[in-house]
């Protein structure tokens, strides 16, 4: 199917009052420019205070350069005019909001925002950055703008159970503790440390988004002095469920210390430390044949 001229507009996602106005392959720099112009009679909305159908007052010849989606395995940029409307509302003369990016300085269009943001989830962003060929630090403001506005906007209402374990942020002892809604599996705080005082920012959280200390029921975690004190001083009426995996690590490093202490008076325990972790049904036949008689 053939693609006409005036499918521009449609190919590269283009609303009106723009239109494509020139497409120019760069052979050298192995990219595709897309230059955009404006309908010199379109009525525009004020970005200022909304008001809609004002006149356009000037125009910006190709100010703006935004890196859009890949055209096949091209780099694709759009270059665009940005007009300015003088609203009879308010009178400001300001430019007006690009469609098709966040901010119109961010560089990027919400289509290439949106790309990123899919690669991020199962890429280090360094890997991205090669493989779109961008800084990752202009990769990084991308992420944290979306991740920014949807902590500003969750709605921690409903949550009435809160599970939390610590992991370990970067190589060595730098520790993050991780709050979750185990009921809808979202992330309700990441706080620094695995101290106790993590559920102290935890409850600030989620009142600070609509959350009540007495909607929550239950919480899970470790088997952590400290962290139970705290999870009943902040979370008073909620019940407190012990992690099982933890629960599974403490009952395996038990099982172990027991074998240690008889391993003296029974040579038949030598080098069984991981027949002892395994469940019934995975041990084999040498395994199950008792060989003390």
């Amino acid at each position: 199917m053939l693609v006409e001229f005036n499918d521009l507009e449609n190919l590269f996602h283009i609303t009106e009052p723009w239109y494509v106005h020139d497409c120019i392959f760069n052979e050298s720099q192995k990219k595709l420019d897309v230059y955009l112009k404006v309908y010199k009679e379109a009525l525009l909305s004020c970005p200022n205070c909304g008001a809609g159908h004002q006149p356009i007052y000037d125009i910006a010849d190709y100010d703006r350069t935004w890196r859009h989606l890949n055209f096949l395995e091209y780099p694709c940029y759009i270059h665009a005019e940005h007009p300015r409307t003088d609203c009879k509302k308010c009178g400001k003369k300001q430019r007006v909001e690009i469609p098709w990016a966040i901010k119109p300085r961010a560089g990027f269009t919400k289509l290439f925002d949106a790309w990123i943001m899919k690669l991020v989830k199962d890429m280090p962003m360094n890997a991205v950055s090669r493989l779109v060929g961008e800084h990752d630090t202009r990769l990084w403001r991308i992420l944290h703008h979306y991740v920014d506005h949807a902590l500003a906007v969750q709605d921690l209402s409903q949550v009435t159970k809160i599970n939390t374990d610590e992991t370990s942020s970067k190589r060595g002892h730098n520790y993050i503790t991780i709050f979750v809604d185990s009921e809808k599996k979202n992330v309700i705080h990441v706080a620094k440390g695995k101290d106790a005082e993590t559920w102290r920012a935890c409850k600030e959280k989620l009142e600070a988004h609509g959350g009540r200390v007495q909607n929550v029921t239950e919480v899970c975690m470790d088997m952590s002095a400290a962290f139970i004190k705290r999870a009943s001083d902040y979370f008073p009426d909620a019940s407190i469920t012990f992690d099982k995996f933890h629960v599974i690590q403490e009952a395996n490093r038990a099982v172990d210390v027991v074998r240690r202490n008889e391993r003296n008076r029974c040579a038949d325990l030598k080098n069984t430390r991981y027949i002892w972790l395994k469940n019934e049904k995975n041990l084999t036949k040498k395994h199950k044949k008792p060989s003390i008689s």
